[in-house]
C-alpha cells in the first residue's frame, strides 16, 4: 500500500481521499485506521497497526485523511471519530482521473468508520467530512461569516462584538449567537424562540420567547405571562442549588456532597417549567426534541482560596459555606465581579450535572423526565451578558428577571444565615446572583432541537421571518 498526501487548501471541513484499484464489486469499510506502508492484496481483512481495513477482490493503493482546523487542512492517521457527518454535496468518486464520470450517494460514515460501494476498476473517492454542528447551520439556513470567539470577556456585547461565533462545549464545535442579533428566530408550531447556539453534535438550543407571536420583552417572553417562581421553596442546605437534589425533600438534612447532590428530586424550578412543558403541549413534538443533549447545572466545586470569606468549607452539604464553579469564573475574592469573566461551555462534573433524559456518549445523567431545561449563567455571557453589568441591547434582554440554572454558593446574602445562591438575569440585562427562593424572579425554558429537524425554505430567522420547522 502506498502513500500520496494531497495538496493542502483553504478548505473548511475534513477530507479523506480513497484510490481503489478493484478488480470486481468491492466494499470499502475504512475504520479508525492508522497510516502505514505495507501492501495488502485480496483480503478480507488486514489488520493495520491496532486498526483493519475490510475488503473483498481490491488492492487499495492510497488512502489519505485530512482533517479541517479551520483553515487548513492536517493530515491524520484515523478516521475522525465523533459528532462528524459526510458532506454529501461535496463527496463523490471518480473513474480515473474522468471527472465527468462522478459516482455520488455512495458513502456512509458510522462515527468511526466509512463505507463505500466501489463498483469500477480504477476508482477514486473524495469524501469530505464536516461537523455536525456545520452541518446544521447549513440545513436550517443560517448564513454568517463565523468567527472563532473568546475564552474570556471584558465587558458586555456591542454593535462591533456582536454575530455568530464558534466555541467549544462537551460535543465538539459549537456556535452561538452573541449580541444584537435579529437572525436568530425560530417558529415551533405556535411557540417563538431565540438560538442560543448550535451544539457540538448539531442540535439547536433554543430560548422561549412567546406563544402565537414572536416577543422580544414583556411577560410573554417567559412562562405563565411571567408568574413568579422560586427556584426551590427553601434556601437553608447545599443541596437545593441543584436543579434536582438528594438527602430528605423539603428538610435541611443532607450529610455529604454525594447525598446532597444526587438528582433524586425535582426543584421548585423543574417542576414548573415540566407543567408549562406539558400544558403549552410541546411534547407534541417530542420527535424533534432532543433529550441527549444536555442542561449544565454545575455543583463542581471551587478552587482553593478564591471565595469570598475565609471559612469556606468546600463541602458541598448541609448548612456548610461552599463556593461553586461558577463563582471562580466571575467573581473576585473581594466579593466583586471580575473584571475579565471566563464562562464554559463545558460541563464540569457531567455524569453528574448535566441534565439529559438519555445518556449518549457517556454524557449527561440521564435525570429528566421531559427534554427541558434552563439557560446557563456561561451562555448568557457568551451571548453578550456581564457580570454586574446592564445590557438592554442584546437577544436575550427581556425587562423581566429570570432564572438561570448555575449555582453561586451556599454562603451569607442577604441574612445572617446561610443562603444557597444562583445566578440570574435581571430585567436591565445585568447578569447577579440571589438566594434561591428569591420571590421575584420568572423562568425562560430551553429546549435542544434535533440536529436532522426540518425547517420550510425562504426564511432568514428575523422577527418577521424566523426560521420555521416543517410540521408533518
Amino acid at each position: 500500500m502506498k502513500f500520496e498526501k494531497l495538496n493542502e487548501n483553504n478548505g473548511k471541513v475534513s477530507r479523506v481521499f480513497l484510490y481503489g484499484l478493484i478488480t470486481g464489486v468491492a466494499l470499502l469499510i475504512v475504520s479508525n485506521l492508522f497510516l502505514t506502508k505495507a501492501k495488502y492484496k485480496v483480503v478480507d481483512s488486514a489488520k493495520l497497526v491496532n486498526s483493519t481495513i475490510s475488503y473483498s477482490n481490491a488492492d487499495l493503493n492510497v488512502i489519505a485523511m485530512y482533517k479541517s482546523n479551520g483553515k487548513t487542512e492536517e493530515l491524520l492517521k484515523e478516521v475522525p471519530k465523533g459528532y462528524y457527518d459526510i458532506d454529501n454535496e461535496k463527496s463523490y468518486c471518480i473513474v480515473g482521473n474522468n471527472k465527468e464520470d462522478r459516482i455520488t450517494n455512495n458513502m456512509e460514515y458510522t462515527g468511526s468508520s466509512v463505507k463505500i460501494d466501489i463498483t469500477k476498476k480504477g476508482t477514486k473517492c473524495y469524501v469530505y467530512f464536516i461537523p455536525v454542528a456545520a452541518k446544521t447551520l447549513a440545513n436550517v439556513g443560517i448564513k454568517d461569516n463565523i468567527e472563532k470567539g473568546k475564552t474570556e470577556f471584558t465587558g458586555i456585547a456591542t454593535e462591533s462584538d456582536s454575530g455568530l461565533f464558534s466555541g467549544e462545549d462537551d460535543y465538539g464545535t459549537t456556535y452561538y449567537y452573541r449580541g444584537i442579533v435579529n437572525n436568530n428566530w425560530i417558529q415551533l408550531g405556535n411557540t417563538y424562540w431565540r438560538i442560543i447556539r448550535i451544539n457540538g453534535n448539531g442540535t439547536i438550543r433554543l430560548i422561549y420567547s412567546g406563544t402565537d407571536s414572536p416577543k422580544t420583552t414583556g411577560s410573554e417572553t417567559t412562562i405563565n405571562d411571567g408568574a413568579i417562581v422560586k427556584f426551590n421553596e427553601q434556601n437553608d442546605d447545599n443541596k437545593y442549588v441543584g436543579f434536582m437534589y438528594g438527602g430528605s425533600t423539603k428538610e435541611a438534612s443532607s450529610t455529604s456532597y454525594e447525598e446532597a447532590h444526587e438528582n433524586k428530586y425535582k426543584s421548585t424550578i423543574l417542576e414548573s417549567i415540566e407543567k408549562w412543558y406539558k400544558d403549552s403541549k410541546l411534547d407534541n413534538y417530542s420527535d424533534l426534541l432532543d433529550g441527549s443533549t444536555g442542561f449544565c447545572g454545575d455543583r463542581s466545586i471551587a478552587k482553593e482560596n478564591e471565595t469570598w470569606w475565609t471559612n469556606d468549607t468546600k463541602k458541598g452539604y448541609g448548612k456548610e459555606k461552599t463556593a461553586y464553579g461558577a463563582f471562580n469564573r466571575f467573581i473576585t475574592i473581594q466579593n466583586s465581579w471580575k473584571a475579565k469573566q471566563t464562562p464554559t461551555l463545558k460541563c464540569n462534573n457531567s455524569s453528574n450535572d448535566l441534565y439529559t433524559t438519555s445518556i449518549e456518549q457517556g454524557k449527561g445523567n440521564g435525570a429528566l423526565t421531559y427534554p427541558i431545561g434552563l439557560i446557563t449563567a456561561d451562555e448568557v455571557i457568551y451571548a453578550g451578558g456581564f457580570g454586574g453589568k446592564e445590557n438592554r441591547d442584546f437577544y436575550l434582554y427581556n425587562e423581566k428577571n429570570y432564572w438561570t440554572m448555575t449555582p453561586i454558593a451556599m454562603s451569607p446574602f442577604y441574612t445572617i444565615g446561610s443562603d444557597a445562591g444562583i445566578y440570574y438575569i435581571r430585567s436591565t440585562g445585568f447578569v447577579d446572583y440571589c438566594y434561591i427562593s428569591y420571590n421575584i424572579v420568572s423562568a425562560r425554558p430551553v429546549i435542544n432541537l434535533k440536529a436532522d429537524t426540518p425547517f420550510t425554505n425562504d426564511r432568514d430567522g428575523s422577527k418577521d421571518k424566523p426560521f420555521t420547522v416543517k410540521l408533518d
